[in-house]
């Protein structure tokens, strides 16, 4: 039997970053950046206004007083400002060639043709310089670090378009099972007796995108092996990584296992852990597209994309650290895991206790990290203190 460590390192071994492109701003929004990024001017471009007010040669109101007055020009932007003359401008706004200082309106009586000056401006004062923000040839981004709307700001500011970035990877999620009811699509769901919701369709689809990529639910699909082959073709064709659910066992009806097979390079192997012993990881097509093929029930299939898928989809996304967070934390009461192996226990952490919070759906949504309790401590006493995986929080 393979331990979780040996089969995640597996997993990680397959895959590798992207490669770059060069994306419009809009869409490198929550990319990481595959190169630094370089100012290719300066900002501000040009002398500008930092106030409403007058632009005005500060040798001109050296001497100013409630007496001064100077004759106000409306000009065209880029042009010369005449000796003695102020010009009005706003914020933002270039400064008129000759001109060196901003007085603000509330120095004046804002008159015109002529206007009253109260105070001196000096030189400079109240100007934006240009390049005063940032420098031509600056380093204004560096390689790894993850793109927001604050850094996306700084780019639209010096006039860039693109930026070198790995694209979100694109995620097939493809849940097999004849007795799978969609339940992403038809309302109100028939749930019979040998009928079940499609729930590893749209939690694992939402997991995606949560973790940054793109999303391709595909099924549920019925336990048809020429069927199934089909689509997951289809899916090659598009997706820069396969996640499957539900029909890698050895029984009869696990039909997957065996499609999958044909199809590439696929590895599957009773792994330490609980829940989810059965895993499967490789690659499918001429291609090679990455595969995780997790177990069907909910449960472990929402572990196992804990563990092993979000760290592969953010190694394909470029990011430098894919593993999610670890803490310590002490548990509020007993727990007993199995015999040599290692049990993910979804856990509420709260001021560094950890409480188990059992398992099913209801009870996955209190989870807010995993509980990795390895043999042979599998036997624990509140207040025993274990590693926990702290799960991303949506919003």
């Amino acid at each position: 039997m393979r331990s979780l460590a040996e089969h995640l390192q597996m997993v990680m071994g397959r895959v590798r970053p992207l490669e770059p492109l060069a994306l419009p701003l809009l869409d490198a929004n929550g990319c990481v950046l595959a190169a630094d990024v370089e100012a290719p001017s300066d900002v501000p471009a040009f002398h500008s206004s930092a106030v409403v007010g007058y632009a005005a040669r500060a040798a001109d109101i050296a001497m100013a007083s409630p007496q001064a007055v100077l004759p106000v020009r409306e000009l065209p932007i880029g042009s010369q400002v005449s000796p003695g003359c102020v010009v009005p401008v706003g914020v933002g706004t270039p400064l008129p060639y000759g001109s060196d200082c901003v007085i603000p309106a509330e120095y004046t009586d804002r008159g015109a043709p002529i206007v009253r000056v109260g105070r001196a401006v000096a030189r400079a004062e109240n100007v934006s310089l240009a390049g005063s923000q940032v420098r031509k040839g600056t380093t204004l981004l560096t390689v790894g670090q993850t793109l927001g709307s604050r850094e996306i700001a700084l780019l639209a500011a010096v006039g860039i378009g693109k930026v070198p970035a790995y694209p979100r990877p694109r995620i097939a999620v493809l849940t097999t099972g004849t007795e799978l009811i969609d339940t992403g699509r038809i309302r109100p769901v028939p749930v019979g007796p040998m009928s079940k919701p499609d729930i590893n369709g749209v939690s694992l689809a939402c997991a995606v995108v949560e973790a940054g990529a793109l999303s391709y639910r595909v099924g549920p699909v019925a336990d048809d092996p020429v069927r199934l082959r089909k689509i997951l073709d289809d899916q090659l064709g598009r997706a820069d990584m396969v996640v499957t659910t539900g029909g890698i066992g050895t029984e009869p009806d696990d039909v997957l296992r065996p499609v999958l097979a044909t199809m590439g390079t696929v590895d599957f192997a009773f792994v330490a852990m609980e829940p989810g012993r059965v895993q499967g990881t490789g690659s499918l097509g001429a291609s090679n597209v990455p595969l995780i093929a997790l177990p069907g029930e909910p449960t472990a299939a929402f572990v196992g994309f804990e563990m092993f898928v979000r760290p592969v989809v953010r190694r394909l996304m470029g990011h430098s650290e894919v593993f999610a967070p670890r803490i310590r934390a002490a548990l509020t009461e007993p727990f007993a895991g199995g015999p040599d192996v290692t049990t993910v226990v979804p856990v509420e952490v709260d001021d560094g206790r950890a409480t188990p919070v059992g398992r099913g759906m209801r009870a996955l949504v209190r989870a807010n990290g995993l509980a990795v309790v390895a043999s042979p401590h599998a036997d624990l006493a509140a207040g025993d203190e274990v590693t926990v995986m702290m799960l991303e929080t949506p919003g």
